[in-house]
């Protein structure tokens, strides 16, 4: 599975390129055995003029990769390039990844029909799957209530829900697809200033942020810049806005924090932090009624890290959210033969 916000902003950059004058390359990870930067795909892309966005193995295979970007874009043909990072003395790197990946690359033009109807796919936040023919052949994106978009002649026998069931990452022979799925929202209940380091950091992890305070001098695009929405009172959270959130409650306001967490407790939410001691926390559970056992309540919110400062408690708070959304616990990789599960 890979992020729609992360795929919007690629094609945006390489929109540009190409409106620049500049020739452009889609680059995606498809497979990957043993250890790597990034998982099967991340995606990238690349232009004439030597810029690139994003990474698929933290740098080290970057520059290699552009060379094979200029063979693309001189024949116009999509290809398929595999690395074996366990041979040291082939390249030479001590790269500190010791597996194999496979990455795809293709010459993109975004004006051309399909790639323009991939574009516009992607600005809306609703799961989209993508793939095509590896390395050449018939490309397609489709939703489920949309069907398949087709970038030529062909069929592809089987439906984009059909697909998105499948798993996130899949392959058919040939055929290879990716699931993409909009960012997690999170809804930070307070604005104070230990708030800002949370939203920034978390909006960095790739979440869509809100942030909820009824303070209006507080509560702003310019003390929050990287949130999505500021919001100054609950009857202004939609019922697909807060459905399945993550929560961070930490508006130092007890009362306020009380009608939050019934508030959370009510919307099906895949984590729900609370900030303070525990002691708090169950006092707000035994005065709202809400049942801390039957939610993903993590109290106090944060991974034991020793942070004080604000940037280093929201190190601890967004290190949580992410592992949370990960499916792991957030303990050391210390000892671990494996990185990725």
């Amino acid at each position: 599975m890979s992020s729609i916000r992360e795929a919007r902003a690629h094609f945006r950059a390489a929109r540009d390129w190409h409106a620049a004058g500049h020739r452009v390359a889609w680059l995606t990870l498809v497979d990957v055995k043993g250890s790597a930067y990034r998982r099967p795909g991340a995606k990238m892309v690349m232009a004439s003029n030597g810029r690139m966005q994003g990474t698929l193995s933290g740098g080290c295979l970057e520059g290699d990769l552009y060379l094979h970007a200029e063979k693309a874009w001189e024949n116009g043909t999509p290809s398929l390039h595999q690395y074996d990072l366990t041979e040291d003395e082939m390249w030479g790197l001590g790269i500190g990844c010791k597996g194999q990946v496979t990455i795809w690359i293709e010459p993109m033009n975004p004006t051309d029909p399909f790639w323009q109807a991939f574009g516009q796919a992607l600005e809306t936040d609703a799961p989209l799957v993508w793939g095509g023919e590896l390395p050449q052949g018939l490309r397609y994106f489709g939703r489920p209530t949309e069907g398949w978009t087709l970038s030529g002649d062909g069929e592809w026998g089987v439906t984009p829900e059909a697909l998105m069931g499948q798993g996130a990452i899949g392959r058919q022979e040939t055929r290879w697809w990716d699931v993409m799925r909009p960012p997690e929202r999170l809804i930070v209940a307070g604005a104070g200033h230990d708030a800002k380091p949370v939203v920034a950091l978390a909006y960095q992890a790739g979440f869509d942020v809100v942030v909820l305070d009824p303070r209006e001098h507080v509560n702003t695009d310019r003390d929050f810049p990287h949130a999505e929405h500021w919001l100054k009172s609950a009857s202004d959270l939609t019922p697909d806005m807060v459905r399945e959130s993550f929560w961070v409650i930490m508006n130092h306001h007890q009362r306020r924090d009380e009608e939050t967490l019934k508030l959370a407790s009510q919307s099906q939410p895949k984590f729900l932090g609370v900030l303070g001691p525990r002691a708090r926390t169950e006092e707000m559970l035994a005065k709202t009624g809400v049942d801390g056992a039957s939610l993903p309540l993590h109290s106090p919110v944060g991974l034991d890290l020793g942070a004080e400062s604000p940037e280093e408690v929201a190190v601890s708070i967004v290190g949580e959210l992410i592992a949370a959304r990960q499916g792991r616990t957030g303990g050391s990789l210390n000892g671990r033969e494996r990185i990725h599960a």
